[in-house]
């Protein structure tokens, strides 16, 4: 059965999302169709959430000509606590995929799996995660070291080059086979990424 994030009985999903887009990327000013597009929602349902966050200091607001713009507030005093909460919670892919990105041209596909993936975890659970490409482990090492310190959680890979990935698959190796059959969240590729390299059609 799904469950619920570990912060969603504090914070609506709305409110999640847009907490997540401006506080974790502060220098940022979001355009609201550009918000409405990266959550995936009508402008017209963002509007109230943003009214209420304006009013509490949290975002600043700024209207150019019929555009109104939004940003995280710099000089809201809880700002580092909030991005703290939002990275360690709903922003998990955000972070990741900022501290992935050195090393985005020798990944293919790297995605969270298990309890995360399926919100069902606790707040102290680990993040897993598959990442397929020509590095290794020790590669990979010191950007979950990273991901580690801002997330407050530990990070656990399992690294995989694209041969080896897709043999496995042939083999029916049952762990890897029932991840791709599961839930996922991409911080590097797409789903169709994974199944080329899988041997699979995309769905």
């Amino acid at each position: 059965m799904r469950k619920s994030s570990p912060i969603d009985p504090l914070i609506n999903k709305t409110t999640q999302g847009l907490l997540a887009a401006t506080v974790l990327q502060p220098d940022r000013w979001w355009y609201l169709s550009d918000l409405a597009k990266h959550l995936r929602r009508r402008p017209s349902s963002l509007q109230t959430p943003l009214f209420s966050l304006v009013s509490a200091g949290i975002l600043s607001r700024r209207k150019e000509g019929n555009r109104v713009y939004f940003q995280a507030n710099l000089d809201c005093p809880f700002l580092p606590e909030l991005q703290g909460l939002m990275a360690k919670t709903v922003g998990l892919v955000e972070v990741l995929r900022e501290t992935f990105m050195p090393l985005k041209d020798r990944l293919e596909v790297a995605f969270i799996h298990g309890s995360v993936a399926k919100s069902s975890e606790v707040a102290a659970s680990d993040i897993d995660v598959i990442a397929i490409g020509s590095l290794g482990l020790a590669d990979l090492s010191p950007v979950l070291e990273k991901a580690e310190e801002r997330l407050g959680r530990p990070v656990n890979a399992s690294v995989y080059s694209p041969q080896e990935f897709a043999k496995k698959i042939a083999a029916k190796n049952h762990f890897l086979c029932a991840v791709l059959d599961k839930e996922k969240l991409f911080v590097l590729g797409e789903p169709n990424d994974l199944e080329r390299i899988a041997g699979r059609k995309p769905r």
